[in-house]
């Protein structure tokens, strides 16, 4: 006699469709929920908003510890949690304006996300934000807010942009290359529920954090570029030599799809630098060819050492 399986489960034995459903009916269950949070605490001052959010963010940790499988509850905790963060963000920098001091305050909270929320999907995600703000935190506490103004009087020297990306990527390059060396020791301590998603998010973060920590001035799709950019301008460049060291992570770690992602934000990179750079045709041209010659020397090497990655 034929008994049912019981071991699959649910989540993996629903159709994608019926998953996609339930995912889309929680964040509108969720934004529902908002509203009728916003009518009831009125969150327009930092203690008002304070509440507001440690109740959506203890509503999604509850949702998450009840059903971790489910759909709906799992969506529905992500917008609850989305929420509840931008709350107590606005909490935390309510009397400042300073874009460094509201990304540093956004790299604790997410950090604080990523170790209490118990969700694969959410601490990944939670890794992600955090490294997003902490390249944030050190562009604009280094080098001063954004602007969109072409002239710029106080460019910083080439020494000053690249120790700043240096002091920003360099620890989190550490830190990838510390997980991924010693995983199985974390692995065989039950650490893995926080510390793989949060690998995924940094390997992620260092391919696409500084395409959001750059101004995006540097994009001048409109008008004329100027003669001469600032030595920021090579932050792009540095960034695709950094998603290239993602890539590396991600094949360290087997993940194709990983891998996949990291070499298309090594093609962002690039194009980023390719407009940030003002520069002349013939110099970008020959840049270019480079870089691209970098490339390919990085790819043999990697099809013909594929033990010194993994080492």
């Amino acid at each position: 006699m034929n008994t049912p399986d019981t071991t699959t489960p649910i989540a993996t034995a629903r159709p994608w469709y019926i998953g996609l459903l339930l995912g889309a009916s929680g964040w509108l269950a969720g934004g529902f929920l908002l509203v009728f949070v916003a009518m009831l605490f009125h969150p327009d001052s930092a203690g008002a908003a304070a509440v507001s959010g440690a109740v959506l963010l203890a509503s999604a940790w509850g949702l998450f510890k009840a059903d971790r499988d489910g759909a709906f509850t799992s969506q529905l905790a992500l917008a609850l949690s989305f929420a509840g963060q931008c709350l107590l963000l606005f909490a935390m920098t309510e009397h400042t304006h300073a874009l460094a001091a509201v990304a540093g305050a956004a790299f604790v909270l997410q950090a604080a996300m990523l170790a209490l929320m118990p969700n694969r999907l959410h601490r990944l995600m939670s890794a992600l934000f955090a490294l997003i703000a902490w390249a944030l935190m050190w562009r604009f506490g280094l080098f001063g807010e954004p602007s969109w103004s072409t002239a710029n009087g106080s460019a910083p020297s080439l020494p000053a942009a690249l120790g700043g990306w240096l002091i920003t990527w360099l620890p989190v390059a550490a830190a990838v290359g510390l997980l991924i060396r010693h995983e199985p020791g974390w692995i065989a301590r039950g650490w893995a529920p926080v510390l793989r998603p949060a690998l995924t998010g940094l390997v992620v973060g260092i391919a696409f954090a500084t395409l959001i920590s750059y101004p995006l001035e540097s994009f001048r799709w409109w008008g004329s570029a100027p003669v001469r950019t600032d030595w920021l301008a090579l932050w792009p460049l540095l960034s695709a030599g950094a998603a290239l060291v993602a890539v590396a992570a991600a094949f360290a770690l087997g993940s194709r799809a990983l891998m996949g992602t990291c070499i298309v934000a090594v093609l962002l990179h690039v194009s980023h630098f390719y407009y940030a750079l003002g520069a002349s045709l013939l110099l970008k041209s020959l840049l270019m060819l480079l870089m691209g010659a970098a490339l390919l020397f990085a790819a043999r090497w990697l099809a013909a050492n594929p033990e010194g990655v993994n080492a």
